[in-house]
């Protein structure tokens, strides 16, 4: 019909919603990946909570694995003293209800969310230099500074493809999105949105845990895994002014500090956890 376009672009997944969100006309913004499906009432349960929500700017699902139903894709993240995400259900994929009260995150995956236009556009959008990974967390964070909440509501259902046999791992996780991305863009997430207090504490800490696992990777023979991880450091010093440029853009104008951001989305785990995610990230590249 005359209300859809259609618009191909080989970019990632940050410029792609950006430039469809140039074109949209509506109250609110959906953002649907091509490898979800969607409850019967997801899109009216979003809608509903921005209505009652005012001072939302970005809400996001419950995510559940599109080939094992019970089982969670992601239900939101909170943010840790090391820089890292904290994925609620990272400890307990089976979806029991535990997570059926809606709740204020720094952030999720977009792969299906809503956001207020006025939100999207004071926040700056998605950036598109993340490419992928983390993009949705950076453009949350800003929200968050700007004054805006980031929810996730459990009645907003969705069933994403990604880790089954329709879209395996081996395939679309690819080792630079893995180590390069992955590296690059949670480094840079830092350095723009901390408060530089809680940088200069945070950001020595962060940096010396991805030199740990490169270190381990070469260790382990796997030399190409442990390069693109220092290029995803020193990706974030030639890029140093861009990213300061950004960085005054953000911090500018907050609205929150830091002691008040991670009092609502902040969460401080035992060492164990750490200790489990250089692990699991190391033998199953798994790094949240």
């Amino acid at each position: 019909g005359e209300d859809v376009m259609v618009i191909h672009s080989v970019e990632g997944p940050a410029y792609k919603r950006n430039l469809a969100s140039r074109f949209a006309r509506g109250k609110y913004l959906v953002f649907l990946d091509d490898d979800v499906s969607i409850g019967q009432y997801t899109l009216y349960h979003l809608w509903q909570f921005m209505e009652e929500h005012l001072k939302c700017g970005m809400q996001f699902c419950k995510i559940l694995n599109m080939e094992r139903r019970d089982i969670f894709d992601d239900c939101g993240s909170w943010l840790t003293k090391s820089g890292f995400l904290y994925a609620r259900c990272e400890n307990d994929k089976s979806d029991r209800g535990q997570y059926d009260s809606s709740d204020r995150i720094l952030a999720s995956k977009s792969a299906t969310c809503i956001a207020r236009p006025s939100a999207f556009r004071e926040s700056g959008r998605f950036d598109p230099s993340y490419y992928i990974l983390g993009e949705e967390t950076d453009l949350c964070w800003r929200m968050w500074l700007k004054g805006w909440e980031v929810w996730y509501n459990p009645k907003a259902v969705s069933w994403h493809a990604f880790g089954t046999s329709l879209k395996p791992k081996v395939k679309h996780y690819t080792l630079s999105r893995i180590h390069f991305h992955g590296c690059k863009n949670y480094i840079n997430l830092l350095c723009t949105n901390l408060g530089w207090k809680r940088l200069a504490i945070t950001l020595p800490i962060h940096i010396a845990c991805w030199l740990v696992a490169s270190a381990s990777y070469l260790l382990m023979g796997q030399w190409q895994r442990s390069w693109l991880i220092l290029k995803g450091i020193w990706w974030n010093v030639i890029n140093l002014r861009k990213t300061l440029q950004k960085r005054k853009r953000v911090q500018t104008h907050r609205a929150i500090s830091d002691r008040e951001l991670f009092r609502i989305v902040g969460y401080n785990p035992p060492l164990s956890y750490y200790l489990g995610r250089m692990y699991r990230y190391l033998t199953q590249c798994l790094h949240g």
